[in-house]
């Protein structure tokens, strides 16, 4: 158990943090807002260079980057506020915030991503932190059992995102960057020659965010995720992280923009996940 001292810092540079970067995030936009809401993509480290391909990490900022950044600093820094005093001097008090800062810097490498490979970072830190959460009150069975199996259903995301920047490789030739895919013409005219390719891309992509927005025939792993603190539970499943899956599609929009099928397989299983109330095992709701 921590002491009360330190119970008080480690709260304090959650809050800190957050609201720093809450009072920088809302600056920048309002500086962005006034100089014409111009586009901004940033190319930074290169991960890997051959003759076929590279890969880079890229930072991009556009409005959907605002929106999302700005609703999740205001939410992290009130989850934070709150959480100084509804988990006071409970067990695990460092590794809770710990954790939570964890997400906020993997929630925003992935709100700033400019590229599958900078975003798939972003996703698979924030799939980890998902499982350290649920799993925090590790002492009892079923926080424990059922962490694993959100994670088992997080990985069936993990492999189809992987597999969709795989075939996105093969398709470009290069690291497709997110400002690069609002080209609809160059889009457009890869898609009508590779129309394989960009069927199985498009698949992928929607079962990887079906899978991480808790969708139908995924909705089960988001009852089990109610094993960790309230407060966890309200940042991530109950506000930013199942709306991951949401930005994952807007990012690649320009692949099935032109696929009415698509749109229809969305709708429908928004529809049905609507009406299919997730059944956990009856083990699980004693």
């Amino acid at each position: 158990m921590p002491s009360p001292a330190s119970g008080k810092w480690i709260a304090l540079t959650a809050i800190g943090t957050s609201s720093l970067f809450l009072i920088a995030n809302v600056s920048f936009i309002l500086y962005w807002i006034f100089h014409q809401h111009p586009v901004l993509n940033q190319k930074h480290l290169t991960l890997f260079r051959s003759d076929d391909i590279e890969l880079f990490i890229d930072f991009y900022f556009d409005q959907a980057t605002a929106v999302f950044a700005l609703i999740g600093g205001v939410i992290t820094f009130f989850i934070s506020l709150f959480s100084r005093f509804y988990l006071h001097r409970d067990d695990g008090y460092k590794r809770y915030f710990s954790v939570l800062l964890l997400f906020f810097l993997s929630y925003n490498i992935l709100i700033f991503s400019g590229n599958f490979e900078t975003f798939f970072v972003g996703w698979e830190l924030l799939g980890v932190c998902s499982f350290l959460l649920i799993a925090f009150y590790r002492q009892r069975y079923l926080p424990v059992r059922n962490s694993l199996k959100v994670i088992s259903i997080f990985r069936l995301g993990d492999i189809c995102l992987i597999l969709a920047m795989w075939m996105s490789h093969h398709l470009w030739h290069e690291n497709i960057t997110f400002l690069k895919l609002q080209n609809l013409e160059l889009v457009n005219a890869h898609l009508s020659e590779h129309s394989g390719y960009a069927l199985f891309i498009v698949l992928m992509i929607v079962v990887a965010a079906v899978a991480k927005s808790a969708q139908f025939p995924f909705s089960s792993w988001l009852p089990r995720a109610m094993e960790g603190p309230t407060t966890s539970t309200a940042i991530f499943y109950g506000a930013l992280s199942v709306h991951i899956g949401v930005y994952l599609l807007l990012r690649t929009y320009p692949y099935w923009e032109n696929l009415v099928w698509v749109k229809v397989l969305i709708i429908t299983i928004g529809a049905i996940s609507s009406l299919w109330p997730p059944v956990l095992p009856a083990c699980n709701r004693r």
